[in-house]
């Protein structure tokens, strides 16, 4: 049953992630929590460690008669029995800017807006992390600190990452701002794009190219795509077998655009150099079999693409203003 303030009922808002807002300080998650308060919301949270299903989310708006919907995690399930159950929804805002997780047309018919944090400038942070994937991956960095720390003194021979030629599939925001930083490391630069930017390709130097031309060519690919029916797997077996053997791949847009089971072979068989991976198929990605494996050729990060106190600090305030703009 809703509270009530004075005459007024609060509006409702589950958050699908318990972890929200407590990264970066307690003090943080206050002042979250009071913005809600003081525009008229109470929260309802996840309170698992784990992403909530279709099911969980309509039995907490049972309890609850949800208003909107703060999404976390690209594993919750806001599936169109979300939008046939919960009547009262109006909103679901995501905490990021992927949207494969919920199902849109749904939401459409349903009259609930999704909203995501697409606006907010935190394309620069993803594209910071790609670079540092790139570069230790390149230079096997994880290695060399983690052996040092047992006392091993490892001198691997590594590649160069100057003046090498990076592929980029997706030439939108995040894309645009690894190209730039591609140009101070003297790379050449080829993307494979469906929506070019004929003035930022022409500044930057950049050699528009087919699919097939950037994955024979690259020494470094980097993936920048949203994942959506026609992505889906873009990359897999026969991606991989074009590509040069001291190619790496790095991928911090989804896990879903690359075949998991196919870049496992590739990584095993060395027919790719590596890969550097931030993205998962099911996070926490504690039993993902490419990790499982231990390989010497993968560098993993915890999709922490966005996670820098500057983002967060303003991601999580606009993924609650979203919501409170829209109700």
């Amino acid at each position: 049953m809703r509270e009530q303030k004075g005459l007024d009922i609060l509006k409702t808002v589950l958050i699908t992630s318990k972890e929200f807002g407590s990264q970066i300080d307690g003090q943080h998650r206050i002042n979250l929590e009071q913005y809600f308060a003081e525009n008229g919301w109470q929260i309802v949270w996840n309170t698992a460690g784990s992403a909530m299903s279709a099911r969980d989310i309509i039995q907490q708006d049972i309890r609850h008669r949800l208003d909107a919907i703060l999404v976390y995690s690209s594993s919750d399930e806001i599936s169109h029995e979300v939008f046939k159950h919960c009547r009262n929804l109006k909103v679901v805002s995501r905490h990021g800017v992927g949207i494969e997780n919920i199902d849109v047309l749904a939401a459409q018919q349903a009259g609930v807006e999704i909203k995501t944090t697409a606006k907010m400038p935190g394309y620069e942070t993803v594209a910071d992390l790609t670079f540092a994937l790139m570069l230790s991956l390149a230079r096997k960095v994880p290695q060399i600190d983690s052996t040092l720390r047992k006392s091993g003194w490892y001198r691997p021979v590594s590649s160069d990452v100057w003046g090498k030629t990076l592929g980029i599939f997706g030439l939108g925001r995040i894309g645009k701002a690894v190209a730039k930083r591609a140009k101070g490391f003297d790379m050449k630069i080829l993307a494979a794009t469906r929506h070019p930017d004929a003035a930022f390709v022409a500044a930057n130097g950049i050699t528009l190219c087919s699919r097939e031309e950037l994955l024979t060519a690259a020494d470094f690919v980097s993936l920048h795509c949203m994942l959506h029916q026609e992505t889906k797997h873009m990359i897999g077996a026969s991606e991989f077998a074009l590509m040069k053997p001291s190619a790496y791949l790095i991928n911090t847009a989804r896990a879903g655009l690359v075949n998991q089971g196919e870049l496992l072979t590739a990584l095993k068989s060395k027919t790719i150099a590596g890969a550097a991976i931030d993205v998962f198929e099911n996070e926490p990605a504690v039993n993902d079999p490419i990790i499982a494996e231990g390989l010497d050729n993968v560098v993993a990060t915890t999709h922490v693409g966005s996670y820098t106190v500057d983002s967060l600090r303003r991601m999580d305030f606009l993924v609650a203003e979203n919501i409170v703009e829209a109700v």
